[in-house]
């Protein structure tokens, strides 16, 4: 279990100067895992009597105990990785290339169901049953997480709205948003601004709040009363946003769940609808244009 893992499940609160700490640790893994605490504390610009204290905040005696558990998730995270890079090549083909690909996001959700907080998981699902209208707000990559659970939760009769650019003013859409509704937002790094300054707008107006992002040190945890972590890396100019594409659909089937009658009604009649209106085509059914010419 990594330390944002920790912090999601003892539902910590950290000071500016601990998260400080807790960054330079996961962006410097491999180096901590060495370090003395008088060198960490130097590195990161805070007292040694702060790292101790954070240590123990995690539940730990001291520093040397933080590190002995720091080593320890870096050998089981360490095992996956290597196994998963061994076993393709170093190469740049475009077979490569999608294999390491899917393989990586093969580690990403791996890693998103072990570190989970299930928890915070039910808080979420039980702030979507028990809201009048809840905001999804997504914005660029993390549009299609966003658009899934609004798709899927109106087929449950759930009254959602989809923040995103492009769909008239977006602070007009939240504007009436209240102490009944619920507003959740989705971004990894590099985070959006506009996302952060949106969930944080949806705060202040009373509304309860949820994020789904990388971790518990994420700029929209300040402002979410539950956050779902997901994994997020990819050897790419682009993030990965499989694990939230993959919470989000969970979160549906998790809400439909809750009522199973009402869910098989509503889908009932989505499906009469949309026999009635000829919307789907069959898999086993050859559109004309798509005939095969016979030669004469």
């Amino acid at each position: 279990m990594s330390l944002h893992a920790l912090i999601m499940k003892k539902k910590l609160h950290l000071t500016g100067a601990q998260e400080r700490i807790v960054k330079y640790i996961m962006d410097h893994y491999d180096e901590v895992i060495f370090m003395t605490c008088f060198k960490l504390a130097r590195n990161v610009g805070v007292s040694e009597t702060t790292i101790i204290r954070l240590a123990q905040t995690f539940g730990f005696k001291g520093y040397p105990g933080m590190q002995r558990y720091l080593r320890g998730s870096l050998k089981n995270r360490l095992s996956t990785v290597i196994r998963l890079e061994k076993s393709i090549s170093h190469g740049s083909s475009v077979a490569d290339i999608f294999t390491k690909s899917i393989r990586q996001d093969i580690t990403n959700l791996t890693r998103t169901l072990q570190e989970m907080p299930f928890t915070a998981l039910q808080e979420a699902v039980d702030s979507i049953l028990a809201a009048r209208c809840v905001y999804f707000i997504g914005m660029r990559g993390a549009h299609a997480p966003a658009l899934i659970l609004c798709i899927y939760l109106q087929f449950l009769n759930r009254n959602v709205v989809l923040i995103t650019p492009g769909l008239g003013d977006i602070w007009n859409r939240i504007y009436s948003i209240g102490k009944e509704d619920l507003a959740v937002a989705i971004s990894i790094p590099r985070y959006y601004r506009l996302t952060v300054e949106l969930l944080e707008y949806a705060q202040k107006k009373g509304a309860k709040t949820g994020a789904i992002t990388d971790s518990a040190l994420s700029p929209l945890a300040r402002y979410a009363q539950w956050v779902l972590p997901v994994h997020c890396q990819l050897d790419s100019f682009i993030e990965s946003y499989t694990a939230a594409v993959s919470v989000a659909s969970a979160l549906v089937t998790a809400v439909s769940m809750n009522n199973p009658e009402e869910t098989m009604a509503e889908l009932r009649n989505h499906e009469e609808l949309w026999k009635e209106k000829k919307d789907l085509i069959s898999p086993m059914r050859r559109l004309p244009f798509y005939e095969p010419k016979h030669k004469k």
